[in-house]
């Protein structure tokens, strides 16, 4: 894969490409949604955000540890 091809889908998405509160899912007919774990519990995070996203006070990347917080 080129550097090109990485990049596609992040900036498609925007900060829900790594953030660790979405969750793809797939549709029977094929296609895909991304949902927002987030407002299962807070009513401020829309379930599926419209996309790209480039701003998010819930973002919290994939790597993040909660409990150093």
């Amino acid at each position: 894969m080129t550097e090109e091809n990485i990049e596609a889908p992040r900036t498609s998405v925007g900060l829900c490409a790594n953030c660790r509160f979405m969750r793809l899912i797939e549709s029977d007919r094929g296609s895909t949604f991304h949902l927002c774990e987030r407002s299962a519990t807070d009513a401020n995070f829309p379930k599926y955000p419209r996309l790209p996203v480039l701003q998010c006070a819930g973002y919290e990347g994939l790597g993040t540890d909660r409990e150093s917080e």
